[in-house]
């Protein structure tokens, strides 16, 4: 074969590697998110100060929001491209929006002066730099704004942390070698800080302590801490599977709570009731998530259910909380009736909007609705008894204190349904015209025929929902409860006895 012989033979070949690569590369976009663009940006502080950035875009399919986060370096120290090579590109790859930033007076935000010769006065405008990032960002057609991190190294993480303390679309925050002032401090001991994950380098002495104490102050049961090598977003270089690490953690507790959105139903007496539905993250094309419904107490509203919906999504469930008739956001402008100054008449028909609450997320496409549970605080615990009669969705039951022992249809559903309730309640909760909440939960709990129920009963943990503050361990087991009975496969039998776990 001579060589105008071989050129076919040769084309030939170079086309079916070309077809096999083409192949392979769609195969990858089919598994993985991977980087759409990595874009120089320019935005404007509130101040007027122009700032610069890049923007790294994960290509997702359309309609799909993703999770953002901005990365924040060392002031004075290190521009936006410490992350260039490390960590930007792996969140893009994992389906992030990132955004890099240079504050002003640094890199290609320097303007007109240099960050060296700022005051400490003009130091404070990097809190401008912050919030414009998280906005620009946010405003981007693929991120879901809900769901927004802070990465920030060094003394940037007080600006990080001042920022999450006031957005509340900052859902976690990686803490990189950080150091944070008194305000911070107090907002990471505060029971509406969100998670934190503190790196740090063990040689680090300083930093160390840093981290370990805001470790330490963090009630979030998802925060945690890394030991690694090296300084601040240096340590990415120094650290192999740093990445990996970050992005796991982040995989959880932003990307895995899922979305959440707001929905409006009606109770089959037509009254108009607002909620927030939560489902949890890469469900399409997936098996159906079960889901639990959340009813708040006489003198709550949907809010005191934010966190439990948060981590029942990174556990693979949905959930709907939602307000009474007459509560929060199902307050009607043409009903004199507000919550528990309403008639009695019309507060015993509550029932109906847990009923309705039920067939509202049972309806969601990515729902089981064969597999729901619902968790209630006080009087609402009647309610969603007397909702539950009757209906072979409900799988498993979560009572928080109740108000009283259940009669009529509330009662059928405990003797006769043989679902597994946990029923919760402290001891020294005493009505003065009711007598003990706890002897009433106790009561609950015994007319229940499921042997897998089972009762806690604390000392000095408050009342309903409130136990949650109180008592951090409820929520985790709360959680495990559900995992429990409302995973494929779960049953439920004939109670053998009582199960009693008196916690002190």
């Amino acid at each position: 074969m001579n060589a105008y012989q071989l050129i076919p033979a040769i084309f030939s070949q170079i086309a079916r590697k070309a077809a096999c690569c083409a192949i392979a590369v769609l195969l990858m976009r089919a598994l993985v998110p991977y980087v759409q663009a990595e874009t120089i940006v320019h935005f404007t502080a509130s101040d007027g100060w122009e700032l610069t950035g890049t923007l790294y875009l994960p290509e997702v399919p359309s309609g799909t929001r993703v999770p953002g986060a901005v990365l924040l370096s060392e002031p004075a120290w290190e521009d936006r491209t410490v992350y260039g090579t490390y960590l930007s590109g792996k969140l893009a790859e994992n389906g992030y929006a990132v955004l890099t930033l240079d504050y002003r007076g640094t890199g290609a935000s320097v303007g007109k002066k240099e960050f060296f010769d700022f005051t400490r006065e003009e130091r404070e405008g990097i809190m401008l730099d912050v919030r414009a990032a998280l906005g620009f960002l946010a405003a981007q057609s693929i991120v879901d704004s809900r769901r927004l991190a802070l990465v920030a190294a060094s003394w940037s993480a007080d600006y990080a942390v001042k920022e999450a303390a006031q957005n509340s679309n900052v859902q976690a925050l990686v803490l990189i070698s950080g150091s944070v002032g008194p305000s911070a401090q107090a907002y990471l001991r505060s029971d509406r800080s969100v998670p934190l994950l503190g790196v740090v380098g063990k040689d680090d002495k300083k930093s160390f302590l840093e981290a370990t104490e805001n470790f330490a102050r963090s009630p979030n049961s998802s925060s945690d801490i890394l030991i690694e090598v090296g300084y601040g977003a240096g340590m990415f270089s120094h650290t192999k599977g740093l990445e990996e690490k970050v992005v796991a953690w982040l995989n959880k507790n932003l990307q895995g709570i899922g979305s959440e959105r707001e929905i409006s139903f009606k109770s089959k007496d037509e009254w108009l009731l607002r909620g927030k539905v939560r489902i949890p993250h890469e469900t399409a094309g997936a098996a159906k998530v079960p889901g639990v419904v959340m009813v708040h107490g006489a003198r709550h509203d949907l809010q005191t259910y934010q966190h439990l919906a948060e981590e029942l999504a990174k556990q693979g469930i949905a959930s709907l909380r939602f307000d009474w008739r007459g509560k929060g956001l199902s307050i009607a402008e043409d009903r004199p009736s507000y919550s528990i100054d309403m008639p009695d008449e019309e507060g015993q028909k509550v029932f109906l909007d847990v009923k309705a609450a039920v067939n509202a997320l049972a309806s969601e496409l990515n729902v089981d609705a064969r597999s729901i549970g619902i968790i209630a605080a006080t009087a609402g615990t009647d309610f969603a008894l007397r909702a539950a009669a009757g209906d072979d969705r409900i799988q498993t039951m979560v009572l928080l204190t109740s108000a009283s022992a259940p009669e009529g249809e509330a009662r059928d559903f405990l003797v006769k349904a043989g679902k597994p309730v946990l029923a919760v309640a402290s001891t020294e909760d005493i009505n003065y015209n009711r007598g003990s909440l706890a002897e009433e939960t106790r009561k609950t709990y015994l007319l229940s025929s499921s042997r897998e129920s089972e009762l806690i009963l604390y000392e000095d943990a408050g009342r309903g929902s409130e136990m949650f503050k109180s008592k951090p361990e409820l929520q985790r087991m709360v959680l495990r409860w559900f995992v429990d009975k409302l995973k494929p496969g779960a049953t439920a039998g004939g109670k053998t006895g009582a199960a009693v776990a008196d916690s002190r």
